[in-house]
């Protein structure tokens, strides 16, 4: 594999939810090693050790989960960071909290870690004691003078020490805040800064934008990037698109990449693949070529196009792609035909779109039954249900339309549509957005129109 001119090719489970189990951390170590990465952070939001609980210690059998899992990422090459999330409670002023992170630290380092990281992130920018705002001129400044009292502490502890921070404010374009330039004239130049680019997610994220966050901070940043993961509000989403929209240049302002990846781990390593890819040659990178190859190796020589299916109908995401492009245009398609007075029952665009129905039902059905990658096919599996309603939602609304112009009763086929779109308005989940409800409605009302008609 050629030398990446990214420093730090790294993932970071830093999400919301649900985090991953031990057995599911170890293997993404081990794929993110043979994939060329060569960095992993421990930060999941709802870890409560971690972050709501941070100053508690890890229980017995939890640390030996933890030294079982730092021992393989040493072996696949893969530096393992352990984060503490204790801005959500912390008194800066306070010795004894300074302690408890210590404390934690030092069980990490005892198991092998030398890289920590301490994540600011999403908490309220205000002093929680009295004391606090006695002895710090500003938040900031506070952030400051712990991170450089931890990498001080660090450093007496072994001098291949590192520490990392999430600073409070996180992304964004000129002109910063006051507290980032503040982080950046205060910070001890070795302490590393991520930066997830102009916003939270974001569509883009280009050379320049780092640039002008480096140089508000003092040091190359490293991009935490806010894709695939999908939590709070993306919940019901399944990011599993290439990534795009990172700047070939981009290594040339930034010191390396953290991926923040989905709950669902095994379907997080589609991305993470071109992510990969990415990384070892963002110049000559081709988005869809690297995803085409992403979906062989997940899911298979036999099931590769199911997945691809599935997949070219689930692209919604802060990247910005049509997320089912080509159902998109067989149903509008469809609707133009119908509105020109084509008959369901010959259009040939009608036609296209049952058979493209067809083909999703198929694919929902060997993903579901026979694809061999059970921990793709379980993690997928609320999506696939939402796919396959679709895809009998469509069919049923052609069958209505074909009921309604050959005189047949349609009482059969609209009660099993009415079936369907209830299906899909009680499902949690996104698939394919609303492409296809143009041709339930106007099913649903040819179907009142042709009901009149018979009673009147």
């Amino acid at each position: 594999m050629n030398k990446s001119p990214f420093e730090i090719r790294g993932v970071i489970e830093g999400f919301y939810g649900v985090f991953y189990t031990t057995p599911e951390r170890n293997d993404l170590i081990r794929f993110i090693g043979e994939q060329g990465y060569n960095f992993y952070i421990y930060g999941p939001k709802n870890d409560r050790q971690h972050r709501a609980r941070w100053r508690e210690p890890y229980p017995d059998f939890i640390m030996k989960q933890f030294s079982e899992t730092i021992a393989i990422a040493k072996e696949v090459g893969v530096d393992f960071c352990y984060s503490i999330g204790s801005g959500v409670s912390i008194n800066y002023a306070s010795e004894e909290d300074f302690s408890y992170i210590q404390t934690k630290f030092q069980a990490f380092y005892d198991l092998g870690v030398r890289t920590f990281a301490i994540t600011l992130d999403d908490i309220k920018s205000e002093f929680l004691h009295e004391e606090e705002k006695r002895a710090f001129r500003s938040y900031a400044h506070a952030h400051v003078e712990l991170c450089n009292k931890l990498y001080d502490w660090l450093k007496t502890l072994d001098e291949s020490c590192h520490l990392m921070l999430c600073p409070t404010d996180y992304h964004g374009t000129p002109p910063f805040s006051s507290y980032i330039y503040e982080i950046g004239n205060g910070l001890h130049p070795d302490i590393d800064i991520f930066y997830t680019g102009a916003d939270i997610t974001t569509p883009t994220i280009s050379q320049l934008d780092a640039e002008e966050f480096a140089n508000a901070v003092n040091r190359k940043p490293i991009i935490w990037d806010n894709y695939p993961v999908n939590d709070l509000a993306m919940t019901g989403e399944m990011h599993i698109s290439p990534i795009t929209g990172r700047d070939a240049s981009l290594y040339k302002s930034s010191k390396g990449f953290v991926v923040n990846t989905m709950s669902q781990v095994e379907a997080s390593k589609i991305s993470l693949l071109t992510f990969a890819d990415y990384f070892f040659d963002p110049i000559n990178y081709q988005p869809w070529a690297s995803w085409e190859k992403a979906l062989l190796k997940i899911g298979g020589e036999d099931y590769v196009d199911d997945l691809k299916r599935f997949a070219e109908n689930s692209l919604y995401s802060c990247l910005g792609h049509n997320e089912a492009k080509t159902l998109d245009l067989l149903t509008k398609a469809t609707m133009d035909s119908l509105y020109e007075g084509e008959k369901a029952t010959t259009s040939y665009a009608v036609q296209e779109l049952y058979q493209y129905f067809d083909s999703l039902d198929e694919a929902g059905y060997q993903l579901k039954f026979r694809m061999g990658n059970y921990k793709l096919r379980n993690e997928l599996i609320p999506w696939i249900q939402l796919m396959e309603s679709w895809a009998w939602a469509g069919r049923r609304s052609i069958a209505v339309l074909r009921a309604v112009e050959n005189n047949k009763d349609v009482k059969g086929p609209l009660n099993w549509l009415v079936e369907n779109v209830n299906e899909i308005e009680q499902h949690p989940m996104r698939f394919a957005g609303t492409v296809v409800q143009p041709l339930i409605d106007y099913a649903r009302k040819k179907a009142e129109v042709r009901k009149e008609e018979v009673y009147e």
